[in-house]
C-alpha cells in the first residue's frame, strides 16, 4: 500500500472514530477516552513535526474533523462519496500546509 493511501485510510478511520465517539458523548456516555489518536501517525507518514510549531495544522486538523459531525453516515446512498470527499478535503489541505 502507498503511504498517500495509508494516510488516506487512517483519515477515514480517525473520522469514524471521531464521529462514533462523538454520538456516544452526546448521548451521555463519557466516551472521550476511546479516542484512537490517529493524528499523530497521519501527521507523522505526511513528515509533520506535531511537537513543533505546526499547532495550528494540528488545531486546523482538529477542526476539519469535527465537520464529519454533519455527515450521516446512516445513510447509505452518498455516505461512501460523502465521506470520501471530505477525507480528500483533508488530506489535501494537510498536504498544501504541510512546511
Amino acid at each position: 500500500m502507498q503511504t498517500e493511501q495509508l494516510i488516506i485510510s487512517l483519515i477515514k478511520d480517525d473520522l469514524i472514530n471521531h464521529k462514533l465517539v462523538s454520538g456516544l458523548n452526546r448521548l451521555g456516555l463519557n466516551a472521550s477516552d476511546y479516542h484512537l489518536h490517529l493524528s499523530e501517525t497521519i501527521f507523522r507518514l505526511m513528515g509533520i513535526d506535531t511537537y513543533a510549531e505546526d499547532e495550528k495544522l494540528q488545531d486546523r486538523y482538529i477542526e476539519l474533523t469535527s465537520t464529519v459531525e454533519h455527515v450521516d453516515l446512516t445513510k447509505i446512498t452518498g455516505r461512501t462519496i460523502m465521506l470520501d470527499t471530505l477525507v480528500r478535503n483533508i488530506y489535501n489541505e494537510l498536504f498544501r500546509r504541510k512546511p
